[in-house]
Parts: structure tokens; sequence; C-alpha cells
């Protein structure tokens, strides 16, 4: 009898839990461009040179925490001969060209790979993209290392969002 009373109580507590009660629908969420962000080109010229290594860093606030933490930050190298965008890390003739960042600021750094001296890297130029978590999630099968993958996704989104917003 005590088993046919527990085994009623948990059905009863089961089939009350799997009720549910539907309220209003909320507002209409801001409207806006799903978080990502991605810089205007910046091309450099002026260098600082530590030891065999010449960098340069940049002020950037969208880098926030939760990007440093979360997110993907990606730097594109602009090559004017063939008119391509490569991603970083990139080695081009012995000279690698990397990045590295923290929230409010990136560094490019360009070195030799066997650790000699480089010559003077002269102008170049780059493109940053910031993409949230959230982003990435939502487009697993995107290739953020490709310039024009990455693109086309993040503008995906944004158009997503504006017509979520009409």
């Amino acid at each position: 009898m005590k088993k046919l009373i527990l085994a009623t109580l948990a059905a009863g507590l089961l089939f009350g839990a799997s009720c549910t009660k539907q309220g209003p629908v909320g507002p209409q969420g801001p409207t806006g461009n799903a978080n990502v962000i991605g810089s205007n080109s910046v091309t450099v010229t002026a260098w600082e040179k530590a030891g065999n290594t010449y960098s340069a860093t940049f002020a950037y606030p969208d880098i926030t925490p939760a990007i440093a933490s979360y997110g993907l930050v990606e730097v594109y190298k602009y090559y004017a001969s063939d008119g391509s965008w490569t991603n970083l890390p990139d080695i081009y003739n012995g000279v690698s060209t990397v990045f590295n960042f923290s929230p409010g600021y990136y560094t490019i750094y360009v070195e030799n790979i066997d650790g000699t001296t480089t010559a003077f890297p002269g102008t170049a130029t780059f493109r940053v993209v910031v993409i949230p978590s959230s982003v990435r999630q939502a487009n697993p099968n995107t290739n953020w290392k490709d310039y024009n993958q990455a693109m086309a996704a993040l503008n995906a989104a944004k158009a997503q969002a504006a017509a979520a917003s009409l």
C-alpha cells in the first residue's frame, strides 16, 4: 500500500511539473548587427623595433574582456600583388607576421622565422574582425581563417538582424 501511495504521488508530481502556463510574448529586442565588428583597413608605416622583431600596437576598445575570453579576434594582412587577404599568422619569404591581443588593444609582430633580424617591414595593410562567441556558434561551418568566408558569414548575420527588426 505504501508503494502505491508513493507511485501515485510521484506520478502526480511528474504530471504537474509537465504543465506549463503560456504568458504574453515579450517586446521586440533592439536592432543590432549581431555584435560583429570589422575594422577599417589599417596601414602600418611606422614600426617599433625591439631586438630582432618589429611591432605595431593599436588601441581597439571593441576587444572587450568577454571577446578576449570567449570570442574570436582575427587579423588579416592584405597582399596588393594579388589583391588577397591572408589571416595571421602568416609566413612569406621566411618572414613571419603574427599578432596577439588583450582587452582594448592588439599588436602585430614581424620577424624572421630563423630568429635573425628582419629587414624593415615597410608599409603593410591589415584588417581586424571581432566575433562574439554566439556568432561563432551560430556559424559552425565557417572557416574564420578565410577572410571571404568570415565576411560572408558576418554580412549574413547583419542582414538577418536587419530583417528581424522590420
